[in-house]
């Protein structure tokens, strides 16, 4: 092995170990050092070979960058590994991105797609919808891109141009992309059907708010009926969605748990809330929204009515590394009241299916067909299910 190839080795073996330690400990609990080094030895291999054999010299910069990227795509949608060039740009991106076009974006199995948009966000007047693969930005394929990069150009200043080629529905569409100044929408407290819905975009102070006002305007209407619409919120504070709940449950919420520790722990106040609550999901529903949704389901039994939720609430961790590059991990989930963590997705109670692509026939298919359903579902609690049954009886 000639000393540029020894140096290589070296570098890999420094750079992955800690990485790579850290997964494989969660595989084999055994932590079997044998196991370690095989898995080690597969990756230097590979790694020789291609270097060796590859139809072009490969850089092996590039390839190390590769190998990091690809471990930390395995781990979950939003751990990133971010080399030493772009660590300080992305530590600025990864705040301005949202503010600037409304768009999450997440990469999952080298694939990047949107997970939710904001609501009168540039990207939503720009056509883009929540499920949409980004093929293309500005003439360039996305599929070798770090996540790290896309976020870079969201994160350019206002007014910016980008030209994206999107998937949907097995369909590429060219999308224009006018970046801005963007902040989400202010919560929603309104009457349908006699009853008190609240839509949230977003889980800042004005959640709270806003709940807390729609409980007392029930209170006061002597209505024991609430529905919390939380279809597609991404982004916000863990603690304000236990805060949201603590609103309608008392006691222990949930906590934030890294392994089989404890870091936090949330509770609520003494609630005097004794109703129904609905709450409206998607597949946009994520982190603090599925909080929410899972401490009121445990605690009040509400029932949630939609889709499935994307299933992750955890916490990001910076991790510098001696390169000067930097991984963005996953190191604590957050917990409902039964401290499970929520690393998955929920499955609601009452599954609507929604097919954005089908045209909706005015007369026979409801606007919001997943808030109509939810509304439904309370007349159903009120009813009882004596009175359910006969209604059911009766329709049969």
């Amino acid at each position: 092995m000639n000393r540029s190839r020894l140096a290589f080795l070296a570098l890999s073996l420094l750079l992955v170990l800690p990485l790579v330690t850290s997964h494989l400990s969660a595989v084999d609990p055994s932590g079997d050092e044998d196991s370690l080094f095989k898995h080690l030895a597969v990756f230097t291999e590979v790694l020789g070979l291609v270097n060796q054999a590859y139809v072009e010299p490969a850089e092996e910069e590039v390839l190390m960058d590769g190998a990091l990227d690809g471990a930390t795509d395995a781990l979950d949608p939003f751990s990133l590994y971010v080399p030493p060039s772009g660590v300080e740009a992305y530590r600025r991106s990864r705040l301005e991105a949202v503010g600037h076009s409304g768009l999450i974006l997440l990469r999952e199995r080298g694939v990047i797609f949107a997970v939710a948009v904001g609501k009168g966000s540039p990207a939503e007047k720009a056509g883009i919808e929540a499920g949409d693969m980004v093929a293309e930005i500005d003439g360039e394929p996305t599929r070798l891109t770090p996540l790290w990069q896309v976020q870079n150009l969201l994160a350019k200043a206002a007014g910016s141009e980008l030209n994206l080629k999107i998937f949907r529905n097995q369909e590429l569409m060219d999308v224009h992309l006018v970046l801005g100044s963007y902040r989400s929408p202010a919560p929603e407290v309104s009457l349908k059907d006699g009853v008190q819905v609240v839509k949230l975009f977003d889980f800042d102070q004005r959640a709270a708010a806003a709940a807390a006002e729609a409980l007392k305007e029930a209170s006061e209407k002597e209505s024991s009926q609430l529905v919390l619409d939380v279809r597609g919120v991404a982004t916000g504070s863990e603690k304000v969605a236990y805060e949201v709940a603590g609103l309608f449950a008392s006691g222990e919420l949930g906590s934030l748990k890294k392994r089989e520790e404890q870091i936090e722990t949330f509770a609520g106040e003494t609630s005097s809330w004794q109703g129904d609550i609905v709450v409206l999901v998607d597949r946009s529903s994520l982190g603090p929204a599925e909080i929410l949704a899972t401490v009121l389901r445990q605690k009040v039994g509400a029932e949630l009515v939609g889709e499935r939720t994307f299933g992750y609430a955890g916490r990001l961790k910076e991790v510098p590394l001696s390169s000067g590059g930097q991984l963005w991990l996953t190191d604590a989930f957050y917990t409902g009241p039964d401290g499970e963590p929520l690393r998955g997705s929920l499955s609601p109670d009452v599954r609507v299916n929604v097919n954005p692509w089908l045209e909706e026939d005015p007369d026979d298919a409801p606007k919001d067909q997943i808030l109509e359903r939810g509304l439904s579902r309370l007349k159903e609690m009120a009813q009882g299910p004596v009175e359910q049954k006969a209604v059911e009886q009766k329709a049969a």
